[in-house]
C-alpha cells in the first residue's frame, strides 16, 4: 500500500519532534497541562475495517488542583460471544510539572490497568511533552513504559511512543495528526517490520460551550498494524 511505503517520512517526522496492539485503537496522543477547574466525560469508538470490530469506551475525569487530575476508564470490545464484552479498566492520574507561564511543557501519567478474561494487567508510566505556538501548531511527543502483571505476562517492559501536531483553523475545526508506535519489549525488541506504526490525520468540532466531536482515522504503516482504523469520540466539559 502506498501509504505503507511513507513509513519512513512519519518515521523521520517522530524523531525529529523529539515524539498491548493496536486494533480498534481507542487512545490519544494527550497532553500535560492541567486545568484546576476541569471536569469532563468522553465517549470513544474505533472501527477496525478488516475485522469489522468495534471498540467502546468512556471515561470521567476531574482535575485535583492545578497539578494533577484523575480519571477512570471502562472500555468494551467486540467479540466472536459479544458485541460487548468487557474489556479492561483502568485508573489514571496525570502530574504536569512543568509551571503554566511556558510554552513548552512536561508531565507524566501513571496507569494501572485490570483486563479481564484472565487477561494480564498492568501498570505504566508515560512521559508527556507539548510545544506550544510553533507556527500556530502545537506539538506533542509521549514515550510510555509498561509492565505486565498476573497472568501470562510479557517479559520485560514493554515501550511505545505517540506523537501529534493540532492547529485551529479560522473559523473552522482544530485539525492535526497523530501517530502511534508500539516497538516489543526490553527483553525482546522487535525488528521493524513486525513493529506495529500507525498514522493518520483528525478533526475536532466544537458543538458548543461544551460539547466537541473528534474524528480520524490511522492507517497502518507496517504489516502487524490494522490497515485502518476508523475514530470517533464525543466529549463534554462541565
Amino acid at each position: 500500500m502506498c501509504y505503507k511505503a511513507a513509513f519512513g517520512f512519519y518515521t523521520l517526522c517522530a524523531s525529529s519532534l523529539a515524539f498491548g496492539a493496536f486494533a480498534q485503537n481507542t487512545a490519544g496522543v494527550f497532553g500535560p497541562v492541567i486545568d484546576e477547574n476541569e471536569r469532563g466525560f468522553e465517549y470513544r469508538a474505533t472501527y477496525d475495517a478488516d475485522s469489522e470490530e468495534l471498540n467502546q469506551r468512556v471515561h470521567y475525569q476531574q482535575a485535583i488542583n492545578g497539578e494533577m487530575r484523575w480519571r477512570v476508564v471502562a472500555q468494551v470490545r467486540e467479540t466472536e460471544d459479544s458485541d460487548f464484552d468487557a474489556d479492561y479498566v483502568r485508573g489514571e492520574l496525570v502530574w504536569q510539572v512543568t509551571p503554566d507561564d511556558q510554552k513548552y511543557q512536561t508531565g507524566f501519567r501513571f496507569e494501572g490497568r485490570y483486563r479481564f478474561d484472565d487477561r494480564p494487567g498492568d501498570v505504566t508510566v508515560h512521559w508527556t511533552n507539548q510545544w506550544k505556538h510553533i507556527d500556530n501548531w502545537t506539538l506533542r511527543f509521549i514515550v510510555g513504559a509498561t509492565q505486565q502483571i498476573g497472568n501470562d505476562p510479557a517479559d520485560g517492559i514493554l515501550i511505545q511512543t505517540r506523537a501529534g501536531g493540532y492547529t485551529d483553523l479560522e473559523a473552522g475545526p482544530r485539525v492535526g495528526f497523530e501517530l502511534f508506535s508500539e516497538y516489543g519489549s526490553t527483553s525482546d525488541w522487535l525488528p521493524l517490520d513486525e513493529q506495529e506504526h500507525s498514522a493518520g490525520p483528525f478533526a475536532v468540532f466544537g458543538l458548543d460551550e461544551d460539547w466537541n466531536l473528534y474524528a480520524g482515522v490511522l492507517l497502518g504503516l507496517t504489516d502487524p498494524t490494522p490497515d485502518q482504523q476508523f475514530r470517533f469520540r464525543i466529549g463534554r466539559d462541565f
